[in-house]
């Protein structure tokens, strides 16, 4: 009799690293099948299997084991990891794989709830599902599937995941057999794997064969008029349909007539965009009516149509007033009470308060500490800045803070790609973190990054700068509030007008701004150049060279004149 030899992964953000740390750990003659989701943007590219191969290299000479982006109707076959490709979701049928491009689920494809939910449907007991680290709950009810169906739950240790959604989710919801640290699980799994299990036809409810084919827009399944669960209150996110409530398991969850699907969670985080994105409209739609209102009051005063102009300048007041209590909604969210404005940008009170004295200045306490702030973007930025990274030891002398704008819709996988090409320690920045130096802090998608006087870290979710969450000028500007002179700026290219207000600020406090030299690959010269504000403008790979030689002059310029902090005026020869 078989074992547990079809073993499902779910994993999100800080899944590359959990990922790696797995595979090093399990035999090289496998005798299992391994399938794989990480959420990665529609449009990105994975390198998920490259990764994981090159660890299973540095492991084992003589290996069978292989990862690898499948194609669709490929047989399956043991000693194998298939990682779901982008824009794809990753179905288990008997005996060959299916891609399909069907709606997505928990706002992503490929889900990981599909992969475990197919599983679970064709090999029943023999299925092991893992959940490791990410954020919300997409695979929650997947397990819950895999567990209905006899097969074996496990989890990552929330303690341990770099970000504990997906594993606290699941354990909350689903009787979970192994809750184990990622250095655990390949004992476990081996073990499982030589267990035999009782097979047989899986027995598969009307509704579970409904959802797992809605994943592949199969046409009998989405011809039926009964759906799984009952009508909702609730518009499906994505298609404005209405959504079907299901309670499986005390998991709420909602699909609608097309298959779009979202637990809870999900769907209240897209709710949120969606009114966002309603609230951005209309702030265009009401800047636009001021903006013809005043362009037709301009007409009718020089044509002598006095009470025309009255009325279409009344109409301008009355849009900009509306524009104003939007634009506010925008920049302070739900968190108004905490926010104020420097430098005319949203931030922080607890931010401010730590930075600034009463009066409004920045209190004079001696720091210890350098701090690198480096503004990237999501494009080519991101390869300059892993050369950058690369080229820097693991006792780097300061603190290294990133930030790279994202659009709304779009996933950072910039922790596990820098986790992987430097021998710094790279961590996702939270709330409080003191700033350690060798160490590189990650803005979280979606939020601010600031740095206060007592080199700690302040996170802010709801406030908007520049059209941008996270924001490089508003690190810079905390950086320079912070630091004074012993702020370092680098802007990348690709940042667009990103970071030259920032930058601004560092140079009027002392510190050093350094901008990447614009080159074929990336032709977007940073803003900050053009305004004059930045010490150097250097090629890529001097970047690297210069920060060494900066922060190693001011170190032993420092023990020179016995501690006193120094000032960043001396030159680069």
């Amino acid at each position: 009799m078989p074992g547990h030899n079809i073993i499902v992964i779910g994993a999100s953000a800080g899944g590359v690293e959990a990922l790696a740390q797995l595979v090093d750990n399990l035999p090289p003659d496998l005798p299992a099948a391994i399938f794989v989701v990480l959420h990665v943007p529609a449009q990105g590219t994975s390198v998920l299997p490259s990764i994981l191969n090159h660890r299973i290299k540095k492991q084992h000479k003589n290996t069978s084991l292989w990862a690898s982006h499948p194609q669709d109707g490929e047989k399956i076959e043991q000693g194998r990891i298939y990682v779901a490709p982008p824009d794809h979701h990753l179905l288990i049928k008997n005996g060959y794989i299916r891609l399909a491009r069907g709606p997505k689920e928990n706002s992503h494809r490929p889900a990981v709830d599909p992969l475990f939910r197919t599983a679970a449907r064709v090999y029943g007991s023999r299925v092991v599902g893992i959940v490791l680290s990410g954020t919300l709950d997409d695979g929650t009810a997947g397990l819950l599937a895999v567990k209905q169906q006899g097969g074996i739950a496990i989890v990552q240790n929330p303690e341990e995941a770099m970000y504990s959604g997906m594993p606290a989710n699941a354990i909350e919801n689903v009787d979970v057999d192994h809750i184990l640290p990622v250095a655990e699980i390949a004992s476990v799994l081996v073990a499982l794997i030589h267990k035999s299990v009782e097979t047989g036809e899986p027995t598969v409810s009307h509704d579970m064969e409904i959802e797992t084919d809605s994943a592949e827009l199969e046409i009998n399944a989405m011809q039926k008029l009964e759906r799984p669960g009952t009508p909702s209150p609730y518009a499906c996110p994505d298609c404005n349909g209405v959504l079907w409530e299901i309670d499986e398991g005390g998991v709420l969850r909602f699909r609608c007539r097309t298959g779009h699907a979202y637990s809870a969670n999900s769907l209240m985080a897209e709710q949120s965009q969606a009114l966002e994105e309603a609230l951005w409209n209309a702030l265009r739609a009401l800047e636009e009516k001021a903006a013809l209102s005043e362009r037709l009051a301009v007409r009718s005063r020089d044509r002598n149509q006095n009470l025309s102009a009255k009325r279409f300048e009344d109409q301008r007041q009355f849009a900009q007033q509306r524009a104003t209590l939007i634009r506010q909604l925008l920049l302070k969210g739900d968190k108004n009470s905490h926010l104020s404005s420097v430098n005319g940008q949203v931030i922080g009170e607890q931010s401010l308060a730590s930075s600034l004295g009463n009066n409004g200045s920045k209190t004079v306490n001696p720091v210890d500490l350098n701090i690198v702030a480096i503004g990237t973007s999501d494009g080519a930025g991101v390869n300059a800045l892993s050369e950058v990274l690369r080229a820097l030891p693991a006792d780097f002398p300061a603190a290294i803070t990133v930030v790279q704008p994202l659009n709304p819709q779009q996933f950072s996988q910039l922790l596990d790609i820098l986790s992987q090409r430097t021998s710094m320690i790279v961590k996702q920045a939270q709330q409080g973190d003191s700033l350690l130096s060798g160490t590189v802090y990650i803005a979280p998608p979606h939020n601010h990054l600031l740095v206060n006087s007592d080199n700690t870290i302040s996170l802010f979710s709801s406030e908007l700068v520049h059209f941008a969450r996270p924001s490089v000028d508003l690190l810079f500007e905390s950086v320079a509030a912070s630091f004074k002179q012993r702020a370092v700026a680098v802007v990348l290219s690709g940042t667009d007008g990103n970071g030259a207000m920032g930058v601004q600020a560092i140079r009027k406090k002392r510190g050093i701004a350094i901008a990447q030299q614009a080159t074929a690959a990336s032709s977007d010269m940073p803003i900050a150049i053009d305004n004059g504000s930045v010490d150097w403008v250097l090629p890529l790979n001097e970047i690297a060279a210069t920060l060494m030689k900066l922060l190693t002059e001011e170190r032993e310029i420092e023990e020179e004149i016995g501690g006193q902090t120094p000032l960043f005026e001396h030159t680069i020869s």
